[in-house]
This record gives structure tokens, C-alpha cells and sequence, in this order.
């Protein structure tokens, strides 16, 4: 059996709503008499007789009306499908999955996802926080589009990474501190404080460490916290003093925590990873294009505290 054509079946939907090949020339942009070819290969095609000639009308027949209304389901699937590739070019529609370790998950990355709503409703967006390993399991699966993590060295081939910024420590303190006035915060300024640890297996905790064991600086080790905004929220209560990645300090800042320059320099690395074997969709690409603004906004709002490389 011959196969029906799109064209075909389009010439028999524009008689349909005519009535005349006349008018359905029209609704095509095509001639009469090739209105009346497909039509009448249309029927032969289907072997079943569609239209009864009366005065020149094409009067349908039962089977026609039957088959129009297959047809009409066939065109609003084929016009929503046209809506959604439309939506899909103007980033209106889909979906972007977020993995994220907590230290940036407070303030910084909800506040650039309701950005990124803003500028693309009809998306939805998922942000998972999880620890840096978790966040890397969960973009190798591929349930996840991208992952914000600590710089930290990954060997999983399913993943690609890339620097997000070379940064580093601030040091933080409560309110109305004695060092309040400093601009710069020294090992040996730390003397006697009491300070907030990071967890005890985590490399920056040893790099920490080593500077003040450097310096011969003796601290009060009496709190201890995995996470950089808990450390934070410890210093905010007056619970001590801490140093901790410049993105969550900076968040507390405007809670009142007092944020200062620590010298030597500790470095902090953020990373973006990504699936490797599947590539960027324009949402995750337009995500990133936010995300690097706003970075470059924040190095500028912070004076060079936030630094989004290491300075040459």
C-alpha cells in the first residue's frame, strides 16, 4: 500500500475546514488544480471515498469526518511539539539540575537560581547540596547537569571540572573584636583564641594547621564543625574565631560578622564539574554565563577578599 504524505493529508485538512479546493489553495499558497491532484491522491491512497461534489462544495463523508478528527489530534500534537521547540530555543522550558557543596549553597547559588528563574520561567531548577564527594557521584551518574564543588582532585573519567576561582581564607570574627581594626590578620594576631576548626579530615584543615604550627602560634582548639557556614555561625554567636572560604563569610557579613584579609595566603579552590559524556545544554550555559557575573561582582564588592584568581 502507498504511504499517505504530509502534504496529502494537509490538502485534505485545509478542505475540511473550507469546504472548497478553492479555499484550501489558499490556506496552502498553492493552485487549485494541485489542490485537487493531492486530493484526489489522498483518496486513492486510502481507498476510501472522503468527499461528495455538490455544487461545487466538497461535502465530507461520514468516513471523513472520522478520519478529520484523527487528523486535528495529529496537528495539536504537531503544534505543541512546535511550542515546545520554541520554548526550548528561548530557554522558557526544560529543566537544570544543580548538585552544590554546602559552602556555597546559603545565600550565593538560591539567590543566583532565582536570578536564573527570573530570566527563564518555565524552567525547572533543582539544587542539590550535598558533601564535595557526593556532589562528584552525582554529576558522574548524569542525574545532574552540573556540581559546584571544593578544589579538590578528582579521578573519575566520567567527569569533566573546571577552575570556577582560585581563592582564598578569610579570617572571621565577632563583633566588636579586639583585631576589629586591623586590616590584615596575622598568625600570631590569633594568639590565644579561641578557634573554630574545620572537620579534622579535611585537607584545608591541615593546611590551616601548618600555619599556625609554622608561626609557633598556639590556639584554643575547643570547637570543631565540618561546614565553613556553621564555623561561621559560631564566630557570629561570639563563639570564637575562624578561617573560612570567602563566599559563606561573605554571606555572614551582612549578618554582622567582621571579615578580614589572613596572611599567608591559604588557597581555596571552587570547581564546576560537569557529566563528560554528555554535552552543555543552553540552560547550563546560560547558568554559567550568571554564575562567572556574578563572581566578578562579588571580587569587586569585596575588595579583593572573594579573589576569583591568584594574583600573578
Amino acid at each position: 500500500m502507498t504511504k499517505l504524505t504530509y502534504r496529502q493529508i494537509e490538502a485534505f485538512r485545509a478542505v475540511m475546514i473550507n469546504g472548497t479546493t478553492r479555499g484550501a489553495a489558499e490556506i496552502l499558497y498553492v493552485s487549485q488544480p494541485a489542490v485537487s491532484r493531492l486530493l484526489t491522491d489522498f483518496e486513492e491512497t486510502i481507498g476510501v471515498k472522503m468527499f461528495e461534489r455538490r455544487r461545487r462544495r466538497l461535502v465530507p463523508t461520514p468516513e471523513a469526518r472520522f478520519f478529520y478528527e484523527e487528523v486535528e489530534r495529529a496537528f495539536v500534537s504537531l503544534e505543541k511539539l512546535s511550542r515546545a521547540a520554541e520554548e526550548l530555543r528561548e530557554f522558557h522550558l526544560g529543566s537544570l539540575r544543580i548538585a552544590s557543596m554546602p559552602a556555597v549553597s546559603v545565600e550565593f547559588l538560591p539567590a543566583l537560581t532565582d536570578q536564573f528563574c527570573q530570566l527563564h520561567p518555565g524552567v525547572s531548577v533543582t539544587l542539590q547540596v550535598r558533601s564535595t564527594q557526593q556532589v562528584a557521584d552525582l554529576v558522574a551518574s548524569q542525574h545532574f547537569d552540573l556540581g559546584v564543588i571544593s578544589g579538590i582532585e578528582l579521578n573519575d573519567p566520567s567527569i569533566e571540572a573546571s577552575v570556577l576561582a582560585d581563592s582564598r581564607l578569610v579570617c572571621i570574627l565577632p563583633s566588636g573584636h579586639r583585631l576589629a581594626d586591623h586590616d590584615v590578620i596575622r598568625p600570631r594576631d590569633l594568639e590565644g583564641e579561641i578557634f573554630v576548626s574545620l572537620g579534622s579530615e579535611q585537607s584545608i584543615r591541615h593546611k590551616i594547621d601548618s600555619v599556625f604550627e609554622r608561626e609557633g602560634v598556639s590556639r584554643q582548639l575547643m570547637i570543631e564543625t565540618q561546614l565553613h557556614y556553621a564555623a561561621c555561625a559560631f564566630v557570629l554567636a561570639g563563639s570564637g574565631v575562624s578561617l573560612v572560604d570567602p563566599i559563606t563569610a561573605w554571606h555572614y557579613r551582612r549578618l554582622g560578622l567582621i571579615v578580614k584579609r589572613f596572611e599567608p595566603r591559604v588557597p581555596y579552590r571552587y570547581s564546576m564539574i560537569f557529566p563528560k559524556q554528555r554535552g552543555q545544554s543552553g540552560l547550563t550555559k546560560s547558568f554559567l554565563e550568571l554564575l562567572n557575573n556574578s563572581l566578578m561582582e562579588l571580587e569587586k564588592e569585596s575588595a579583593g577578599l572573594f579573589e576569583r584568581q591568584v594574583p600573578s
